[in-house]
């Protein structure tokens, strides 16, 4: 389980909601991901702050339009926890997304000035505007590497293209592309294809967001932006800002700026390369006659100043699917990534600190030794082999932490067949059934 993942089950967790499987993965990561063990802090101090004031809430109206909403459900404060409204990550658009925006909205408006509830009522009209909907279609651009994790981030890269395809309940369904990567949720399994290395995951089941793509879902359920946008700006002082403009066509839109904060030092090695670890300014543009979201832009907010690294331009409501989206079509010589298993002489790996394993790994990629470079990373497809295969080690250093990350990285320095040399980090985690040390990127 991955921070995304895990953030995403915090509540849950907290709440004893989730499956014994995924609360020990959970667990597993708190265990050694300082980041998500904060987060995790946060949202238990938030409930206790909740159930404190829940019935003061309860009884406030302060949000004129979305408390008759809540009247009209009938819902019952004594009866259904404030912590299980807000956070509960599963609901769909009706009730569950009625019930969760008025509540965060109390909270918010209880502590916040007149232009924060504000804020957070358009989002909540944008939210009840696609209340029923049946399917969404995003199209946008980012600044990433094509193959790279679909939250990753470069100032520094051309914009390329992102899309999701999203079919919402009773037969839920989605997709999302980038040029080198794509991932596919048929209702049934989810799995991911990297294109240049051939390699493939898979999960046996059906997914809500899967490999840190539950930035973009949120912006597909724009419940789940409310969730989470007004969550942070309550527990971590997140500012909220409304504007209005007038577009050349005379229309009026309603602009909701989020200030988000990572909460990560300036120096940490994660800072402003995944989404969840850098500040960032969102900007969340809804038509007012009809209340939708019409487009997003972000924004990385660094020392040097801002430069937009998302833009969200094409958004299309309850327009039919073609089937063939949730087909994925893979080479026959794919290399599917396996879960670590326990080894005959398992304890001589999990006794590796992470530089020695890092050494281990490249010295067997130096070998060509596949069977024991297998052992540190899954696959070892083709294009590793080729990539990898007769390095020379040119010098590793010592192991260092991120506070949003739950392994280790180790610098270090190698020499290609070719003659280059890459000098970067190798990222190395040990949270899996089999407690060895497992590449993670970085190469």
């Amino acid at each position: 389980m991955n921070c995304a993942e895990c953030r995403e089950n915090l509540v849950a967790c907290l709440e004893g909601l989730l499956e014994a499987e995924q609360s020990r993965q959970c667990q597993a990561h708190l265990q050694g991901c300082e980041a998500c063990r904060t987060e995790y802090v946060a949202i238990n101090r938030l409930q206790e702050r909740l159930t404190a004031h829940g019935r003061v809430a309860a009884e406030v109206s302060l949000v004129e339009p979305v408390m008759r909403v809540l009247h009209h459900k009938q819902i019952e404060p004594e009866r259904t926890t404030l912590m299980n409204l807000l956070f509960k990550s599963r609901w769909g658009f009706g009730l569950g997304a009625a019930a969760t925006t008025a509540a965060v909205i109390l909270i918010i408006a209880l502590a916040a000035p007149k232009a924060q509830a504000k804020a957070a009522d358009v989002l909540a009209r944008g939210a009840k505007a696609v209340a029923k909907l049946t399917s969404i279609h995003l199209r946008g651009q980012l600044r990433t590497l094509p193959a790279d994790n679909f939250s990753y981030i470069d100032a520094n890269s051309a914009f390329y293209p992102i899309e999701l395809w999203k079919q919402f309940p009773p037969e839920p369904k989605w997709r999302i592309d980038k040029p080198g990567r794509v991932i596919v949720m048929d209702g049934l399994q989810t799995v991911m294809y990297i294109k240049p290395a051939k390699e493939a995951v898979k999960l046996p089941q059906p997914t809500s967001s899967a490999f840190d793509t539950d930035w973009l879902h949120r912006i597909a359920n724009l419940s789940d932006t409310i969730n989470n946008e007004l969550r942070l700006a309550q527990t971590q002082g997140w500012k909220l800002d409304l504007a209005e403009e007038t577009a050349a066509d005379g229309r009026l839109k309603s602009i909701v700026t989020v200030h988000a904060k990572c909460g990560l030092p300036e120096d940490d090695y994660a800072r402003n390369k995944f989404f969840h670890d850098a500040d960032t300014r969102r900007v969340y543009r809804f038509d007012a006659q009809s209340e939708r979201l019409e487009a997003v832009q972000i924004y990385l907010v660094r020392a040097g100043g801002e430069v937009q690294i998302f833009d969200l331009n094409q958004i299309e409501y309850d327009q039919p699917i073609d089937p063939s989206v949730w087909q994925l079509d893979l080479p026959a010589d794919v290399s599917w990534y396996k879960e670590p298993e326990k080894l005959p002489d398992n304890e001589k790996y999990t006794a590796m600190t992470a530089e020695q394993a890092a050494r281990a790994f490249f010295e067997a990629c130096a070998k060509e030794d596949w069977n024991e470079a297998g052992k540190f990373m899954s696959p070892v497809s083709k294009s590793v082999k080729d990539y990898l295969g007769g390095l020379q080690i040119v010098s590793l250093g010592q192991a260092f932490t991120s506070k949003s990350y739950g392994g280790r990285f180790v610098p270090y320095e190698i020499k290609f067949k070719s003659g280059k040399v890459q000098k970067h980090n190798l990222a190395v985690r040990n949270d899996n059934p089999a407690h060895r040390w497992q590449v993670d990127g970085g190469i």
